[in-house]
C-alpha cells in the first residue's frame, strides 16, 4: 500500500515538473515569437521597412519618368520646370495638393501624402532628399570631413591626388609667376558649414591654407594674373577626393588677358574648389541687374564705375598668353570694361556667416577684375581681408610700360561640396568629436 502511494506521489511530482517545464518553454517560445514579430529586426518591422522601400521606389520611379518626359520636350539636354511640372501632374496629381515642386534648380519634388522628397541633379539623376536643417544642421557648425580617406573604413586617397605643386609658369604655361609652391591635404584641416542649399552642404576650411613650407600663396605679375583662377582651384581641388565629397562637381575658371580669346578651363573629378567673390556676394545681397551691373539689395550699384567704357582707356600694354613673359609686345587695348569693386563686411548681416568669412583673414578669391582710367589699366586678383572684400593689382599698365608686382599677403581657402544625405543626422552633433559625422 505504501509503495502504491509513493508511486502516485512521484507521478504527481513528475507531472508538475513537466507542466512547469512546458510552461517555461512556451513562455520562451512566445517571447522569441514576439521578438521575431516586433523587434528591430522582426517580421513586422521588416515588413514595414519593405513597404517603405517599395513606396520610395515607386515615388522615385514616377519622378524619374517625369524627368524623362521633360527632357523629351527639349532638343538640348535641359529640364524646363514647366515641362517637368506637367509630367508630374500627369503622374501624381495636382501641384500644391498632391505634390510640390521647387521654383529653381536643382528641382526638389515633395509628395504631400508621404512627406518624402526627391532631388533632381543637373544630369537628371533622381535621389531621395532630406531637409537636414530640420534635424539641427546649421551654418557655422563643424563637419568631420577627412580629405585623405576614400571610405569610412579608412582607405587612403591616392597620394598623388592629395598634393599639388603650383609651378612658376610663364605667359604661355599655367603657374603663379613666382616659384614652385607645394600644398598637401592632411587631416589637420577642420571644416565648417558655409551653406545648406538644395541638397548640397558646402564646407569651408576653418582656417586659411598655406603652403607646405608654411607660407602664403604668392602670385606675381602677368603670369600670376593670367592663371590666378586656375592655380587657386588646382590647389584647392586636393581637398575634394575624401569620402562624402561630391565628385560630380565641375569647376570652371577663366584665364588669359583682355585681348586673348574668351578662355575657360575645367577641373572635374574633385568635390573642392577655391572660394570666389560670387560666393561672398550672395551673403552681401549682391545680384546683377539686367545690364550685368552688380547691385546691393537696395538697388544701389556696388561700384559706380562698374561696367563703364564711357571714358575709354587709351592703348596700354597688357598681360597676354601670346608671349612667354606674359606681356604684350606693344600697346593696343582700348575700351576695357571696368570690373573692379570692393565693399566692407558690414554688408553681410548674418553674424555667423560674417564670422565664418572674416574672422579668418587674408586669403585669395579665385576671381579677377580690371580697374581702368583714361591712361592706365590695373589687373587685379580679388581677396578677403579682416574688414572687406577687395583686390590686389599684379600689373600696372600704361602706354609705355607694364609694371609687375609680387603679392605675398594672402593664403588659400577651399570649399568642399557634400551631398546632404551623407551627414549622419541620427548620430547627432558633437563638436568634441568633429561635429557632424558622415555615414
Amino acid at each position: 500500500m505504501k509503495t502504491k502511494e509513493l508511486k502516485t506521489r512521484n507521478e504527481r511530482g513528475v507531472t508538475l515538473i513537466a507542466l512547469v517545464v512546458t510552461i517555461v518553454v512556451l513562455l520562451i517560445l512566445a517571447g522569441t515569437a514576439i521578438a521575431m514579430l516586433t523587434g528591430d529586426d522582426g517580421i513586422i518591422k521588416n515588413a514595414q521597412l519593405g513597404k517603405e522601400d517599395n513606396d520610395k521606389g515607386r515615388e522615385k520611379e514616377i519622378v524619374t519618368l517625369a524627368v524623362g518626359s521633360a527632357l523629351s520636350e527639349e532638343e538640348g539636354y535641359e529640364i524646363k520646370r514647366e515641362h517637368l511640372n506637367t509630367a508630374l501632374a500627369n503622374h501624381i496629381g495636382t501641384e500644391g495638393e498632391d505634390y510640390t515642386l521647387s521654383e529653381t534648380e536643382p528641382y526638389i519634388v515633395k509628395y504631400m501624402d508621404s512627406g518624402r522628397s526627391y532631388i533632381i541633379d543637373e544630369k537628371g539623376k533622381v535621389s531621395e532628399y532630406v531637409d537636414i536643417t530640420e534635424y539641427g544642421v546649421e551654418v557655422g557648425q563643424c563637419v568631420a570631413y577627412n580629405p585623405t580617406i576614400s571610405d569610412l573604413s579608412g582607405t587612403a586617397v591616392e597620394a598623388e591626388k592629395l598634393t599639388y605643386t603650383s609651378p612658376e609658369g610663364d605667359g604661355q604655361n599655367h603657374g603663379n609667376g613666382d616659384s614652385a609652391q607645394t600644398f598637401t591635404a592632411t587631416t589637420s584641416t577642420k571644416w565648417k558649414i558655409l551653406s545648406i542649399e538644395n541638397g548640397t552642404v558646402t564646407l569651408i576650411s576653418e582656417d586659411v591654407i598655406k603652403t607646405d613650407a608654411g607660407g602664403n600663396f604668392v602670385l606675381y605679375g602677368a603670369p600670376g594674373y593670367l592663371y590666378a583662377e586656375q592655380e587657386l582651384n588646382e590647389v584647392c581641388k586636393i581637398y575634394g577626393y575624401g569620402y562624402g565629397a561630391d565628385k560630380s562637381q565641375v569647376t570652371t575658371y577663366s584665364y588669359g588677358g583682355p585681348k586673348d580669346e574668351e578662355l575657360t578651363g575645367q577641373i572635374t573629378g574633385s568635390g573642392a574648389r577655391s572660394i570666389r567673390v560670387e560666393d561672398i556676394n550672395k551673403y552681401a545681397g549682391i545680384t546683377e541687374d539686367e545690364n550685368g551691373i552688380p547691385r546691393f539689395s537696395d538697388g544701389t550699384a556696388v561700384y559706380s564705375s562698374y561696367g563703364s567704357t564711357t571714358n575709354p582707356t587709351v592703348n596700354v600694354y597688357y598681360p597676354t598668353i601670346n608671349n612667354t613673359n606674359g606681356e604684350s609686345e606693344k600697346a593696343g587695348v582700348s575700351n576695357l570694361k571696368y570690373t573692379y569693386y570692393n565693399y566692407d563686411k558690414s554688408k553681410i548681416t548674418n553674424p555667423t556667416i560674417k564670422d565664418t568669412l572674416f574672422t579668418v583673414t587674408n586669403y585669395w578669391l579665385a576671381s579677377r577684375c580690371v580697374f581702368t582710367s583714361s591712361s592706365n589699366a590695373y589687373f587685379y586678383v580679388r581677396y578677403v581681408s579682416s574688414s572687406n572684400v577687395d583686390a590686389s593689382n599684379l600689373c600696372d599698365c600704361n602706354g609705355s610700360d607694364l609694371t609687375e608686382h609680387t603679392r605675398s599677403n594672402y593664403a588659400v581657402r577651399p570649399l568642399v561640396s557634400l551631398k546632404s544625405e551623407v551627414l549622419d543626422i541620427d548620430a547627432g552633433y558633437n563638436e568634441a568629436t568633429g561635429g557632424w559625422k558622415l555615414k
